[in-house]
């Protein structure tokens, strides 16, 4: 088998060829019923780095068209002659006309900021503009929009600009509901990560408002957690549910205080919105956690059509530096939904309560939940269908788990094995310890020769919903959907954990699927079948069925490679006032 397809999933996003990372620009179009989502490209290499913002369309949300790049680094505009990184998409109507604003942070100068060196004055914030649909994409003419990092030679970085209204925090301030927020991720080199906010009535014209959240360098959130502040945020945003206010960002650790991949992790804080002070706007945290237990890094949120809030997140490469032979690395994984989760309060302890806000007045706790986006129900269309007595004549690189377990104690061990080969010569585990409240992927044996043999884990609790009068406690059901990709694996478990793993099996034969489900730590006694409920989706649909491929194993696009590094594909600027007369 070719190098290049090795690897590759199938049914994720990802780009045609070379690096890709950061999904930087998702909107659903409601004239058109079609997704956009834009991400970071460094077309021609498999090295971190950027040159484009790719574009792909979607009218599922499961299968995609490649699109020529919304934006390229400009040739004849100094601001962003170096890069156009991560962002996000803000859509609008002007005089009853959809208008897509793409806002980036346009970067002028290298080495590209980081929080481990002196800050280089080369970032800067910008939009680009689409009155059709995001067929074409224009620059602003007075771009930038934003020049003067706020912390100067303190910073330890200003980008990833977020753009939406934040109605709960407008009404705070008495103003109007429609103002729009850009959030920007940053550091200060002194003190630690922050979150800048400004302010804008127009899109174009932004004022600064405040640093709405600072943390303290490599210092728990929260006395008791494992989780740090680090030294930088990055990919910040915010969002309301019910009556919750939530911020995300990726954090860039120092590599001295965590072993996690690449020394960074997705956070998600909940809280409320303050005057401080001075009369500025601040977050007050109450609850947070990690978003993904895994690999997942650079969150990205956007509504889908019934207004659900959909989110996006880069899987990095974990292969111990291989990727140059295979000639791409990364990929977006499967969307999700975040929702609010209300659960009553349980007979037994809470393990890990910095996640929960809990209500004892009205015997309520709350956090916030990640589960499968609805629409990737559309992978299973074409598969065939196992159960649990079927489930080990499956041979496959591509599926779908989900599966319910009822009259649960505590006492459980439950172990999927996937890509697994005869006699385990490779497996990966993943493996669900009731007793310790913990979810692994275990992959110690994942590959003979490739990847990270470390495990990728992380917290999952099922509680107690009475105490029986024998004195003992049924758990909750436990609902699992785990999806292996080829070289990505995805866990869900009760609409509040998700992790993500890379795994790279090097034997052919290593597509065998099996389970041991047992009532003791031993395994010695068997979890009873009529407790259980699987069903197994083999031969998920294809995420880019228009691609067509090479005799080498590469594929046919749309875009000129070459093209790419050397011009514009929007060279044509757009000003102040056709934005004011865009509907005549």
């Amino acid at each position: 088998m070719p190098a290049f397809e090795k690897y590759r999933p199938t049914s994720h996003f990802i780009s045609p060829h070379s690096w890709s990372n950061d999904p930087c620009g998702a909107v659903f179009i409601p004239e058109t019923k079609e997704y956009i989502l834009c991400y970071q490209w460094n077309p021609g290499t498999t090295e971190g780095g950027n040159s484009a913002w790719g574009m792909a369309i979607s009218n599922d949300l499961v299968t995609w068209q490649d699109c020529v790049p919304a934006l390229t680094k400009g040739s004849d505009t100094n601001y962003d002659s170096c890069g156009v990184f991560s962002g996000s998409i803000a859509s609008t109507l002007v005089d009853g006309r959809r208008v897509l604003y793409l806002f980036y942070t346009s970067i002028s100068t290298v080495p590209y900021p980081h929080w481990s060196i002196p800050y280089v004055y080369g970032e800067s914030q910008s939009v680009a503009v689409s009155t059709d649909f995001g067929r074409s994409w224009h620059r602003y003419q007075h771009n930038p929009l934003l020049t003067d990092a706020p912390l100067r030679s303190f910073t330890t970085g200003w980008r990833d600009p977020f753009i939406s209204e934040w109605r709960t925090l407008s009404k705070l301030r008495g103003t109007n509901l429609n103002t729009k927020y850009m959030l920007l991720s940053s550091g200060d080199k002194r003190s630690g990560p922050q979150l800048f906010l400004y302010e804008s009535q127009d899109l174009l014209a932004w004022k600064p408002l405040s640093a709405l959240l600072k943390g303290q360098a490599d210092r728990p959130i929260a006395p008791g957690s494992s989780l740090q502040y680090g030294r930088n945020f990055e990919c910040g945003s915010f969002f309301t549910l019910g009556d919750k206010e939530y911020i995300l960002a990726g954090v860039e650790q120092h590599p001295s205080q965590t072993r996690r991949h690449n020394h960074r992790y997705t956070l998600w804080l909940s809280g409320k919105v303050s005057m401080n002070g001075e009369g500025k706007p601040s977050f007050v945290i109450s609850n947070f956690g990690r978003l993904d237990q895994g690999i997942l890094y650079a969150p990205h949120i956007f509504h889908g059509p019934n207004d659900e809030l959909l989110q996006l997140g880069w899987a990095d490469e974990d292969q111990n530096g291989m990727t140059r032979d295979q000639g791409w690395a990364g990929l977006i994984a499967l969307p999700r939904e975040l929702c609010h989760i209300r659960l009553p309060l349980p007979a037994s302890p809470i393990v890990d309560k910095h996640m929960w806000d809990i209500d004892v007045a009205n015997n309520i706790m709350t956090t916030l939940g990640v589960r499968p986006a609805r629409q990737i129900r559309g992978l299973r269309l074409s598969s065939t269908l196992y159960d649990l007595n079927t489930l080990s004549t499956v041979r496959s690189q591509t599926f779908e788990i989900d599966a319910n377990f009822t009259h649960l104690f505590g006492t459980e061990t439950l172990i999927f094995n996937v890509r697994q080969a005869p006699n385990d010569r490779e497996v990966t585990r993943i493996i669900i310890s009731l007793p310790t409240n913990t979810i692994i992927v275990d992959r110690s044996a994942s590959s003979l020769t490739n990847g990270n043999p470390e495990p990728d884990s992380g917290p999952f609790q099922l509680f107690s919903k009475t105490i029986l009068a024998n004195g003992e406690q049924p758990l909750e059901d436990l609902h699992v959907t785990i999806f292996v990709d080829n070289s990505i694996i995805e866990v869900y478990a009760n609409d509040r954990f998700a992790l993500s793993s890379r795994i790279y099996p090097t034997l052919e034969s290593s597509l065998g699927v099996s389970c041991d489900f047992s009532c003791g730590t031993n395994m010695e006694l068997p979890i009873p079948r009529e407790y259980i409920s699987l069903e197994c989706w083999v031969g998920l649909a294809k995420a880019w069925p228009g691609r067509e491929r090479t005799p080498c194993g590469r594929f046919v696009d749309a875009i000129d490679r070459n093209a790419i590094s050397e011009k514009n594909v929007a060279q044509v600027q757009i000003s102040e006032p056709y934005l004011q007369t865009i509907a005549t």
